[in-house]
């Protein structure tokens, strides 16, 4: 049963998308799409003495504008952006651990914000050792307009009989159409099962939703790493339960 899952490529990604890098045999990264304000693609969030903050990636905006044709903006401060990590996650053991991955891609002078988004995926796939490969949307010159289509054309692209999809996305996804396209979907309710583990600044309470930095800064890529797997394992269990119920 090969799975894909499709997301807009998120910079910095939260254990949501992480999990997909070990659940899914493609996590395709849906380029091809109009940028929107407001959403991943060039922020996410991290924990600090203040509370929780957001890390940004400044981007020129154009009517009509694809992710992938998206610039970065002249006023970057990648040594910036390290700083405040560095200071948000001072106190904890890992933080030279998640700034070794996230340094160099920073630093790397991507004029696209979706190259950069792409080698920093890239880099943390590696890092924490999962299987998934990453797939361009754009790379795959599809045409069709419809999105039910086009998800299950991109499916079919990456060899995907199911979808791999967030409880988000159940407002809008239509699971008959994609049936009769030969897609299954399959609910992952990340969001409602997102893992408890040690943060920085825990008088705050514990956050959810932040960033894979968050978590890398105190538990390391490998403790993250068997984070995730463990939660996937938890998951299937229950899945293959409720399937044999069914």
């Amino acid at each position: 049963m090969p799975l894909t899952y499709i997301e807009q490529p998120p910079f910095a990604p939260w254990l949501g998308f992480c999990e997909a890098l070990f659940a899914c045999d493609t996590v395709a990264l849906y380029d091809d799409v109009l940028y929107t304000d407001g959403g991943y693609q060039n922020r996410n969030r991290i924990k600090t003495a203040d509370g929780v903050r957001w890390l940004t990636v400044p981007v020129t905006r154009a009517p009509g504008q694809l992710i992938r044709d998206t610039p970065i903006a002249p006023g970057f401060d990648p040594d910036s952006l390290l700083r405040t990590i560095r200071l948000a996650y001072a106190r904890t053991p890992h933080v030279e651990e998640a700034l070794h991955v996230l340094r160099p891609v920073l630093a790397a002078g991507h004029t696209w914000l979706a190259d950069l988004n792409t080698d920093l995926l890239t880099q943390i796939t590696a890092a924490l050792g999962a299987p998934a490969r990453l797939q361009p949307t754009s790379e795959l010159h599809i045409d069709e307009t419809d999105r039910t289509r086009r998800l299950a054309a991109i499916c079919a692209a990456t060899d995907a009989d199911t979808l791999w999809a967030g409880s988000g996305t159940r407002t809008y996804l239509d699971t008959t159409a994609l049936a009769e396209h030969g897609v299954r979907v399959q609910w992952n309710g990340y969001a409602e099962r997102h893992p408890v583990y040690a943060q920085a600044w825990n008088r705050q309470g514990f956050v959810p939703n932040l960033s894979v930095i968050d978590a890398v800064s105190t538990l390391g890529w490998a403790g993250t790493a068997a984070l995730l797997r463990t939660g996937l394992d938890a998951y299937h269990q229950q899945h293959a339960q409720t399937e044999a119920a069914a």
